[in-house]
């Protein structure tokens, strides 16, 4: 489709909107990249990956898609057979961690299109967890890369400490301190060096590395430790070769993955760009659309995306099949332009796989190209006036439009004597209907609107305007065409009665007319509309009174069944109770002989009467006894309905043994004796017996800046709040500096009671200048 065409139809802001949405760099600049597909099947297709990953997105409990980096020059690095840096491993193990999230949450689901994307990536856990545990950052091996590794950097560590006690010695020497420019150690081409005032560069013996700017400062190697500088140097040399042997291994283990890897970017890029289309629906609170394989358009309650949400005022068009489009008319400022957008849109959306912010239901075509001419474009360096550049427009429009084509024109017509601009129009319009396109039209012309009225292939629209209040309410009316309503806005603002009057005798009669007719089924459309919404008021009221006072009934009954049937068992267990202990005392007598074997029948049997009787009235759910008298109630007074459980207001005065109750929006008439005055609530006071004091102890302690001392103090302090906080693991910010401070903080942690372990901080934790510190559980 036309770029041009798109921008105008700002398609390019809901492209930027979708790329926020993206939680990657190659799925924001696909989602900036995204086309409409002009094959039915591919749209549809598109638009049911977006309904999967709505799904998963409501599914799953955590986000399917993380960040990745897009590793292009990677892949083609290894395609060459170069080696990868530290950054570049961290890149591509970040697309194999993504492509392993993926696949667990969409593999092997019943998200079948996701499914079988998801199933298409690969990933090694193994390089994974070696590149992880190697590379400690951008451009950083861990000491753990290898062995050799370890005891090259131990051995630089000790050369370094060696020379700067040298050095230190040097600078703290009496008899130097006069020669020195500053008492410090400092480093010129990687080599320890003290900066020496020049007037005395012959006092201090060895090598001259440097010179400041202004040449008062001479920068030394003393010969002290100009051995020892070539052992460093000699130890920083087969640093890097083992680094860069370390780095050549697992770029020889990647190499044969490339396709892979290649293909994990792809997918995972095409599965951000889906997820991103989910997540911009639920913002939007829009719905995925039906793709009507005929030239059939049903916008229900579309709202425009870029409008504030709580501005935007829904609109509905159809166009059925059989008609060619619609001409909408209306006041200016009264949304007709943006109506004609916002069909656009909603149409190039649905065929990029993204749901279109209106009613479920909404059915739109698939169109194989989008026209458009919106606005002026009127050009001096082109020598184009308004009309110029409207007809410029529709003349490329109509050398291209064929049935598979949306036309969208506004203010058809516009821009020239109004005779030739709505022949032309109608001309313009009845080609295009001939055709087979689908025509979405604005115009303010009266023949227009009697054209479409007497046309079989278009209908009429119109924007709706308050005449009252003198602006419009944005809605679209279909099948009425719209008035200007310029006399009556005119006579509203103060314009004479007489002027108005003289205008409308320069009309023709046939277009007062017209006007009018117009004007007056505009009036009954209002009327009908009116009584419709009033209609539909005292049904929703009555439907809601019926459902809350059948809730009421059904919440009373249930509450009435529940006692009953619970008074009716514990009943039973008292009877059940009592059968036992007569039997119990029948059974003492007999064995006492205080009863002839006839006397203790007759016992027996005149106590299992009394039982079942008592048995039988119970389980007949006999009324609750102990209601309140007359007397007892007044209006007003609240009572509790014995068989039901529930509290309701007493109506009116006791009379003939009955009182009229209402009981929430249930009125009705009960026996006095089946009520008694409810009682009233106790007050209950609520204690709180705990209270938490002090602040909660953090996953980190920063000691930069700190003296040594201090540093282990601050530590010592926080592992203890740690410890009892219940805390598993916590970080030690120390910084890199000079080494002083990581170096005295681990070996206080060796010896610490609550520590189980600890390690140097990974990339992304903060590296060597944070100690990540395992607590012992309690």
């Amino acid at each position: 489709m036309d770029e041009k065409v798109l921008q105008k139809l700002e398609f390019d802001k809901i492209k930027t909107m979708l790329s926020e949405k993206a939680v990657s760099a190659p799925g924001a600049a696909a989602a900036l990249a995204l086309l409409p597909e002009t094959r039915a099947e591919n749209a549809r297709r598109l638009l049911e990956e977006t309904l999967e990953a709505e799904s998963a997105l409501m599914r799953e409990a955590a986000y399917p898609i993380v960040s990745f980096s897009d590793i292009s020059p990677e892949v083609i690095r290894l395609k060459g057979g170069g080696d990868l840096g530290c950054g570049e491993l961290l890149r591509v193990s970040g697309v194999m961690k993504a492509a392993r999230r993926a696949k667990n949450a969409l593999g092997k689901s019943d998200y079948k299109l996701l499914g079988t994307m998801a199933e298409g990536l690969f990933f090694s856990a193994q390089l994974i967890s070696d590149i992880d545990g190697a590379v400690a950052g951008e451009d950083t091996l861990d000491d753990s890369a290898s062995p050799e590794l370890c005891r090259i950097r131990k051995s630089i560590l000790r050369e370094n400490e060696g020379i700067r006690e040298k050095l230190d010695s040097i600078i703290r020497s009496a008899q130097n301190r006069e020669y020195l420019q500053d008492a410090i150690v400092t480093i010129r081409n990687d080599r320890y060096v003290v900066p020496v005032k020049q007037e005395h560069r012959r006092e201090i013996k060895g090598l001259i590395h440097d010179v400041s700017s202004s040449g008062q400062t001479v920068f030394i190697e003393p010969m002290e430790v100009v051995e020892a500088n070539n052992r460093l140097r000699e130890l920083r040399l087969a640093e890097e070769a083992e680094t860069a042997r370390i780095l050549r291994e697992f770029s020889d283990r990647l190499r044969p993955y490339w396709r892979e890897l290649k293909n994990d970017l792809e997918i995972l890029t095409r599965l951000d760009l889906i997820f991103a289309k989910a997540s911009l629906a639920s913002s939007m609170k829009a719905s995925p659309p039906v793709l009507s394989a005929e030239k059939e358009m049903d916008i229900r309650n579309a709202r425009h995306p870029l409008i504030d949400p709580k501005k935007v005022v829904p609109v509905s068009l159809s166009v059925d099949q059989g008609c060619a489009g619609i001409i909408i008319t209306g006041p200016n400022t009264g949304g007709k332009t943006v109506t004609l957008k916002l069909a656009g849109l909603l149409c190039v959306m649905a065929q990029s796989g993204l749901f279109v912010p209106a009613d479920g239901g909404t059915k739109l075509p698939v169109f194989k190209a989008v026209y458009a001419d919106i606005g002026d474009e009127q050009s001096i360096a082109q020598n184009l006036s308004t009309f110029s550049s409207h007809m410029s427009n529709i003349t490329g429009i109509m050398g291209s439009a064929d049935g598979e084509s949306l036309v969208l024109l506004d203010e058809l017509g516009a821009g020239t004597d109004p005779a030739e601009g709505t022949a032309l129009a109608m001309s313009i319009l009845e080609e295009l209907a001939q055709r087979g396109c689908t025509v979405l039209a604005t115009t303010h012309y009266s023949e227009i609107k009697a054209f479409a009225a007497a046309s079989e292939t278009y209908r009429n629209a119109s924007m709706e305007f308050d005449i009252k209040t003198l602006s419009p309410t944005y809605r679209l009316i279909m099948g009425i065409p719209g008035v200007s309503n310029a006399f009556e806005i005119s006579k509203k603002l103060g314009l004479s009665d007489g002027i108005i009057e003289r205008a409308r005798r320069h009309m023709s009669e046939e277009t007062v007319r017209f006007e009018r007719l117009l004007g007056e089924a505009e009036r009954q459309r209002e009327l009908a509309e009116r009584k419709e919404r009033q209609a539909e008021s005292f049904r929703r009221t009555a439907q809601s009174i019926k459902d809350k006072s059948d809730a009421e009934l059904k919440k009373a009954n249930e509450k009435s069944k529940k006692i009953i049937e619970e008074a009716n068992e514990k009943a039973l267990r008292i009877l059940k109770d009592a059968r036992e202990e007569a039997e119990r005392v029948i059974a003492e007598l007999k064995a006492a002989g205080a009863a002839g074997q006839r006397e203790m029948n007759e016992a027996r049997k005149r106590l299992n009467d009394k039982i079942e009787q008592t048995a039988g009235s119970l389980l007949k759910k006999e009324k609750i006894r102990g209601g309140a008298s007359a007397a007892d109630i007044s209006p007003g007074d609240t009572v509790t309905l014995l068989n039901h459980g529930v509290k309701a207001t007493v109506l009116k005065e006791p009379k003939d043994g009955s009182v009229y109750v209402q009981a929430g929006a249930l009125k009705l008439s009960v026996p006095v004796d089946e009520v008694e005055p409810a009682e009233k609530e106790k007050q209950v006071s609520h204690v709180s017996g705990v209270k938490r004091t002090g602040a909660a102890a953090q996953m980190q302690v920063d000691v930069r800046g700190m003296t040594l001392d201090e540093a282990v103090l601050e530590t010592d302090k926080y592992l203890d709040d740690a410890y009892l906080s219940g805390f598993s693991e916590v970080f030690v910010i120390h910084g890199k500096g000079t080494g002083v401070l990581r170096a005295g903080i681990r070996d206080f942690l060796k010896s610490h009671p609550h520590v189980e372990s600890y390690r140097q901080g990974r990339y992304g934790e903060g590296e060597a200048g944070v100690t990540v510190v395992t607590l012992k559980a309690r």
